[in-house]
């Protein structure tokens, strides 16, 4: 075994070859690029055709984490076509685990004439090839998981000496994954670190919104204009808090928001306006968790630009640069609209000009544009 090895000269309750696939899948977990290769790996010693490691959170995230290419097409399917809320394996093998039973196999939770008139085997399974199925369930630090096996109608089923072989898997397991999850918070606690050097708070949050990590800047900004609460993130001021979690709910569940940023008020100082930003599931490791980065901009830390200079610079309207400057100054949009006496609508049309003659996509990107202008010196 190489140093740092997962598994001990000792361990005797696993066969050799699958022994050491753990190894390199533990391994893989300093690693992520080669995640992949450590789980098929393990499939080939285990006589699977693939694999699937989910945490138990909304199966509709199943297809941002990491799975072997053999089942690649299978789980984007699974997702797009809405089969998980028609999930028989899920909907009877969670509550067997929760009772106990932490190893499941196929013929546990269905039956034969399931296999021939369930549409999830029909019209799903058997369209892919696939038929027997085997769930590992474990636990890391603070999530539970399945390593959810695959193989294809024509192979033998998972039998009773895979349950007792699955079964002494789940500590090492275990291990294997506590090791991911350590190293994918210190990597994003790395990119956070960036942030700190701009100025802004960052703080990096899961698929549940749960935070995953946050940066010396964010940690500054709790107790008065953000407070946490169960591990999530609560502005303080109330219509600000309502209007985050739209935000970061909408953000999670479809991507960027055309709205983008919210102000979160706070007294006798100007707002903080933090922006909610998904992660793509290609940025970096197949076990980063952090599903949305909030980025977090102290506006009175910021000066305000005068409209002067924001016309000759970017050859703004005296209305365009009129709202630029409320925006800066920490107004919302409707805000910005009362004060300006125009419709909404027109205050968007307005800011997507701003936006193209500065060339900006979100209003926090433009109000840092705008505060680094206002620190400029005159030639």
């Amino acid at each position: 075994m190489p140093n740092g090895s997962l598994l001990t000269h000792t361990d005797d309750a696993l066969p050799t070859p699958v022994a050491a696939a753990l190894d390199n899948l533990y391994h893989a977990g300093f690693e992520p690029a080669t995640w992949r290769e450590g789980m098929t790996g393990l499939c080939r010693t285990l006589g699977a055709y693939g694999a699937c490691t989910v945490p138990r959170v909304a199966a509709e995230h199943t297809q941002l984490l990491p799975c072997t290419p053999e089942l690649e097409e299978l789980v984007q399917v699974f997702v797009r076509d809405e089969w998980h809320k028609r999930d028989l394996r899920a909907d009877r093998g969670w509550p067997l685990v929760d009772a106990g039973r932490a190893v499941l196999l196929e013929h546990d939770i269905v039956t034969p004439e399931d296999h021939r008139r369930e549409p999830l085997y029909q019209d799903f399974y058997m369209r892919f090839g696939m038929l027997w199925w085997a769930g590992i369930t474990f636990r890391s630090l603070d999530k539970q998981y399945v390593v959810s096996l695959s193989r294809r109608i024509g192979d033998e089923p998972f039998s009773e000496h895979d349950r007792r072989l699955f079964w002494c898997m789940r500590g090492y397991l275990s291990r294997v994954f506590t090791m991911a999850e350590h190293m994918v918070t210190v990597a994003g606690k790395g990119g956070l670190d960036a942030l700190d050097a701009m100025d802004r708070g960052g703080i990096l949050v899961d698929a549940r919104a749960r935070i995953v990590a946050m940066n010396r800047r964010a940690e500054k900004m709790v107790g008065e204009a953000i407070s946490i609460v169960g591990n999530r993130v609560v502005a303080r001021h109330a219509d600000s808090d309502r209007a985050l979690q739209k935000l970061i709910t909408a953000t999670l569940r479809d991507g960027p928001q055309r709205e983008g940023a919210v102000m979160v008020r706070r007294p006798m100082r100007r707002p903080v306006l933090i922006d909610v930003l998904p992660v793509p599931a290609a940025a970096g490791a197949p076990f980063l968790f952090g599903k949305a980065l909030l980025v977090l901009i102290d506006l009175e830390d910021r000066p305000v630009p005068k409209e002067g200079i924001l016309i000759r610079l970017f050859r703004m309207t005296p209305a365009e640069a009129a709202l630029s400057v409320l925006l800066c100054s920490g107004l919302t949009l409707a805000q910005a609209s009362d004060r300006l006496r125009i419709t909404q609508g027109t205050v968007r049309q307005r800011l997507k000009d701003v936006f193209r003659k500065t060339d900006t996509v979100r209003q926090s990107e433009l109000i840092s544009l705008l505060s680094a202008v206002a620190t400029r010196k005159p030639l």
